[in-house]
């Protein structure tokens, strides 16, 4: 649905008492609106001009979305995508086997009675009920009547899953608000419009989760701000977050997660898209410094510090080939890089179902790109769009910190002359669609994603699956007492995630209440060196370990019946 929702709190005796003497002239004092709105005076304007012509109903609607203006100015409103009561019009739309009837109460007509007195063409006119198009109100409950709202949505949502409901936890705080508060509650729909910088009162009386304002902190948690070039791209590399911008002046920024508040740790004037840590502290990198170029080129380089010049890497790989710039790795101190699938050839000629995939290149002593012995190539299928699929790649580490580099799907270790790579784990990964990421088991082997499902795998051995309830694992890391961290994707219980307990197939689920309640966030780390959870959405969120593992454990659910 596309509608831009907006509900709004109403205190009705300001609109009785401020807004309608200003909209009718009998008074001259601003209001919060005039306060707000630097447009305010075009605004009375033509709500009165429209007031003193014959069409009742457009005078009647232009008063209701100057009334929900007015109110957007002075109390707090939310924002929700497509999802409101007054969408509410057929079972599935809004609430899966309910449609929400509005009474005959539910008009705001009360509000307006000095109004109608003056201008008796909006008699009636009012309305309240469904939306009528764009840039219009809809349903609005006056204040005696919001409780009974409210018991109605939450009846509506007590059969639905934890994680469903957190769906519309913006609908039942406004009302809640509104109860509390003895305040209406009007929806309207367009009158905020983020993408282009419009709001229907003061912006920052708006609370959203695009904006990540929508939870509360716990009391337990301690918090610390994002950076300002920080955004939903921003990735965990070997327990650095990686922050970047490609706006006027590059930036590229790696904070440590072992420091709380996670310290600053690089900062240099490119924008990277990939990066991966030596084992002696430097760093790997796919960047640019040209971020208008068209289209954008990266390179490889590898850098030391914040102002070291960096040191180019070929930028192309054997006879010219182009190589792929969102994944680096180290394989023992040997960078590597990857070739560039390009994925369209399959679907437009250049490439057929079956032809080989060259695998991982590594950098050799003379400077240049070369194909890493013993790393069997990979095979093009087809992907769901009907182009090549990427190989699933990664790298994963063991307990002793050496690398596991995975490629088509398998891991690869480095034989024991350090010439090549043996194929010592029979993975047969499935693509996940999100970064690989994976957490020691063992001294021989490591825990990881694939297709969204939890496996363990051993050197030598075959994968075993975990936790088959658990179908949208987005992140695995290491944990605290043995455990696994693990990030969910959406699920029916609402989690971040959980601490899973691989010896006795227990967990500790994460639920957002845990960290600030907000409605989603990008990752999970463990802390070692300050033993907290940090969570990383907007800010960081961090929990005390021993608050964590304070919790009840509980089974990992089991997968329901079939039937």
């Amino acid at each position: 649905m596309g509608y831009d929702c907006t509900l709004h709190l109403v205190d009705e005796d300001a609109i009785r008492e401020q807004f309608v003497p200003r909209l009718l002239g009998s008074s001259t004092e601003p209001t919060a609106l005039d306060r707000v709105h630097p447009k305010a005076a075009d605004m009375w304007r033509q709500v009165r001009e429209l007031l003193l012509g014959t069409d009742g109903h457009a005078a009647a609607e232009a008063v209701s979305v100057a009334a929900v203006m007015f109110s957007a100015s002075m109390l707090p409103y939310r924002y929700e995508r497509g999802l409101a009561l007054s969408l509410a019009f057929e079972a599935g739309r809004v609430f899966p086997d309910a449609v929400f009837d509005p009474k005959v109460e539910y008009t705001p007509d009360a509000l307006f009675a000095d109004v109608v007195a003056a201008h008796p063409q909006v008699r009636g006119r009012f309305s309240s009920g469904w939306f009528g198009g764009n840039y219009t109100t809809g349903l609005y409950v006056p204040a005696e009547h919001v409780a009974e709202v409210l018991a109605w949505v939450q009846e509506q949502l007590a059969p639905l899953p934890k994680g469903t409901q957190r769906n519309y936890r913006g609908i039942v705080a406004t009302l809640r608000a509104a109860v509390d508060r003895k305040l209406g509650y009007w929806e309207a729909t367009d009158l905020a419009v983020p993408a282009a910088g419009e709001f229907p009162g003061d912006p920052e009386l708006m609370w959203a989760q695009y904006l990540g304002n929508d939870g509360t902190t716990a009391a337990a948690v301690e918090t610390a701000p994002a950076s300002p070039i920080a955004s939903v791209l921003d990735d965990i590399v070997d327990g650095f977050l990686m922050s970047h911008s490609d706006g006027k002046s590059p930036q590229v920024e790696l904070w440590d997660l072992e420091s709380w508040p996670p310290r600053l740790a690089l900062q240099r004037n490119e924008f990277w898209v990939a990066a991966a840590r030596a084992s002696e502290g430097g760093w790997l990198a796919y960047s640019t410094v040209d971020t208008k170029a068209r289209p954008r080129v990266f390179g490889p380089i590898l850098v030391d510090g914040d102002t070291d010049a960096p040191r180019v890497l070929p930028a192309k790989g054997p006879d010219g080939a182009d190589l792929y710039s969102h994944e680096c790795y180290f394989l023992g101190t040997r960078p590597v890089v990857l070739h560039e699938v390009k994925r369209h050839l399959l679907r437009f000629g250049g490439m057929q179902l079956g032809d080989p995939l060259p695998g991982p290149l590594w950098l050799t002593e003379s400077g240049a790109w070369e194909q890493i012995p013993g790393i069997t190539p990979g095979t093009v299928v087809k992907s769901s769009l009907g182009d090549a699929a990427r190989p699933v790649t990664g790298a994963a580490r063991l307990a002793d910190g050496s690398t596991v580099l995975i490629w088509d799907g398998n891991g690869y270790e480095l034989d024991p002359a350090g010439t090549g790579c043996v194929r010592t784990f029979e993975m047969a990964a499935q693509r996940s669609f999100v970064d690989f990421t994976s957490a020691p088991a063992g001294t021989d082997g490591f825990f990881y994603q694939s297709g969204r499902d939890l496996h363990e795998i051993h050197r030598g051995g075959t994968p075993i699956r975990h936790a088959e309830a658990w179908t949208n694992v987005m992140d695995v890391r290491p944990g605290p007492d043995d455990s696994l961290l693990l990030k969910f994707g959406g699920n029916d219980e609402g989690n971040v995630g959980a601490l899973y307990f691989p010896n006795d197939r227990t967990h500790i689920p994460l639920p957002p209440e845990m960290f600030d309640d907000k409605s989603s966030y990008s990752a999970l780390y463990w802390s070692r060196s300050t033993n907290r959870i940090v969570a990383i959405g907007g800010g960081f969120v961090a929990v005390a370990v021993e608050t964590v593992l304070s919790q009840p454990r509980s089974a990992v659910p089991e997968l329901p019946d079939e039937d």
